[in-house]
């Protein structure tokens, strides 16, 4: 089914019931009962209407029961209707979120290593395998180019934009010197400074002659430039953070080799992945249960994504895949939390 289905109108005592046994079986992984529905929260009702009204909410696609004799559970439906209530009311408490703001901005302003501490950041957090994929980076401003030598033989290429740093280093030919690099990095800047890293790479090629005019060793210089920023277009850009990998595959919902090996396979592609975190066509925090991820090896998953905007502009997303048994609400507050910190970081120029 589509997130955009309609889905059946459930009263509020059904939704009550709906909801605690989803409450229940995300904090517990224990199926939902009369006598315990009872207990948490309708205590006024008897345990054979709750039998009733399970019976109901079962027959309507929302639970199933796993045994005959067994409680119930519930279905990628259910959870569809409990998500989307969570969604039009995602909270958090800034308070209780400071220790992940303080985690993701403490250190740089390095759009790559900000990507790198988030993905960390809200795997820790969340505990559960967390995506944070890098995307449009080509409509970012270029503020400066700084061409760096470094000691080890190295030069690292640093394009300083409207809202961070892109970077990265590589082997450079022995003939260059650090005054090249110094030479080059003015050049540089005073070509691009104000234009987008995709007229930046569209146009390397157009402004080579006064490049060339401008310095020695021309070629050497022009190369790494232009190697970095193909890594930059053609390379996927995604960081996986694995570390909530053992307590998503200890879910009931993962429990065999099969799907365990399924899920990790996906982790580990990254075209796969791309696909999985697409938010092209979406805004705000988006949820895909089950068979929606139209990928078979997630069919018994659910992905959580959000688009991550800085200066107006989404440069990448996050997102988590957990088992359909995943808590939600948290997961959702914290992914809200961080694209509004984000969007702070950018209106305060990034102070």
């Amino acid at each position: 089914m589509s997130p955009n289905d309609n889905l059946p109108v459930l009263s509020d005592r059904k939704k009550t019931i709906l909801f605690s046994a989803i409450d229940n079986y995300i904090k517990q992984a224990s199926p939902i009962t009369s006598l315990l529905v009872q207990q948490t929260q309708l205590h006024d009702l008897s345990t054979a209407t709750l039998r009733n009204e399970l019976a109901t909410l079962e027959a309507m696609g929302f639970l199933k029961q796993l045994h005959t004799s067994s409680g119930r559970v519930p279905t990628t439906q259910g959870y569809r209707f409990f998500v989307n209530e969570i969604l039009q009311n995602t909270t958090y408490n800034a308070k209780d979120l400071k220790e992940v703001k303080d985690q993701m901005f403490a250190r740089t302003n390095n759009l790559t290593e900000i990507v790198e501490t988030i993905a960390k950041t809200v795997s820790n957090t969340i505990n559960y395998p967390t995506v944070v994929m890098l995307d449009g980076l080509e409509n970012l401003i270029v503020q400066s180019v700084k061409i760096l030598f470094m000691i080890s033989g190295q030069v690292l290429v640093l394009i300083d934009t409207n809202v961070g740093a892109i970077s990265n280093s590589i082997s450079a030919p022995s003939n260059i010197t650090k005054q090249d690099c110094d030479n080059a990095s003015s050049v540089f800047t005073d070509i691009f400074k104000n234009q987008s890293v995709s007229f930046m790479m569209q146009n390397m090629d157009t402004f080579s002659q006064s490049i060339k005019q401008s310095m020695q060793n021309y070629e050497e210089v022009f190369k790494l430039v232009l190697s970095v920023l193909s890594q930059y277009k053609n390379a996927s850009n995604s960081n996986v953070s694995n570390k909530g990998i053992i307590k998503m595959l200890e879910s009931p919902e993962i429990s065999s080799v099969e799907k365990a090996k399924n899920i990790l396979s996906v982790l580990d592609d990254k075209e796969e992945l791309k696909n999985v975190f697409d938010t092209s066509s979406e805004d705000g925090i988006t949820v895909k249960l089950g068979n929606e991820n139209k990928i078979d090896k997630l069919n018994d998953c659910a992905v959580i994504k959000a688009p991550l905007i800085l200066d107006g502009k989404k440069v990448a997303t996050v997102g988590i895949i957990g088992p359909e048994r995943i808590d939600y609400a948290t997961v959702a507050s914290v992914l809200k939390f961080i694209s509004d910190e984000l969007k702070n970081k950018t209106d305060k120029g990034g102070k």
